[in-house]
């Protein structure tokens, strides 16, 4: 699925018609959008902004599935499904959305292109979580890093900053701590990440390259 995710599916007079209809929402860094284990009643266009898509599992590890932007859909498997959130879903910018009751959606044009957007989805991000399970670290962070400055929005001052901290970037990926600490401090001395308590992408081509090789 390119960026701009389930508006790419939609024509400019079916993607207008969808956010007309639906009531508008403001999350702030951090905010929860999504609960996972809630009820499915509604979901959310998002308009502005970047978020981390999370899943608890038994053990109560919370580990990051993917992150999505603007032009996505959020809580569409509950909506699909009747049933109820299987992820929990965080702002990591300053977020605006519109929010849709289930069967406002689906007297919708746009809710005919659900189930192309789910499977596309689904395809995209599949072999990626398989892959995880085997990669190094260096190979996980990176691949975070160039996600989230691939999906920065226009509305960004500073696309290239990573707007986690090493705890944050430690718990959605599984790492410890101090792991990631490591990987940051070996980007930095290559140059792929700037100095400085920020995290910000100096050279991403060579960020790129990590995400692919093994480290």
């Amino acid at each position: 699925m390119p960026v701009g995710g389930f508006r790419t599916l939609l024509s400019g007079e079916q993607w207008s018609t969808l956010l007309a209809a639906g009531s508008p929402r403001r999350y702030r860094p951090g905010d929860t959008l999504v609960r996972q284990g809630d009820p499915g009643g509604f979901l959310l266009v998002l308009q502005a902004g970047r978020v981390q898509v999370l899943r608890t599992e038994a053990d109560g590890s919370r580990l990051l599935l993917e992150v999505r932007a603007a032009g996505d859909l959020i809580g569409e498997m509950a909506a699909r499904d009747s049933g109820v959130r299987n992820a929990t879903v965080v702002a990591v910018d300053e977020c605006f959305a519109r929010q849709l009751p289930i069967p406002v959606f689906e007297r919708l044009p746009a809710a005919a292109l659900l189930s192309d957007y789910i499977v596309s989805k689904i395809n995209q991000h599949l072999p990626v979580r398989v892959q995880l399970a085997h990669f190094r670290p260096t190979q996980k962070v990176a691949r975070l890093f160039a996600e989230l400055v691939a999906l920065a929005g226009p509305e960004l001052t500073d696309p290239r900053r990573i707007p986690l901290s090493q705890q944050e970037v430690a718990d959605a990926l599984g790492l410890s701590r101090s792991k990631v600490a490591a990987v940051v401090a070996d980007l930095r001395t290559e140059g792929v990440l700037g100095p400085g308590p920020k995290l910000t992408v100096l050279d991403r081509d060579a960020l790129l390259r990590h995400t692919s090789t093994v480290s």
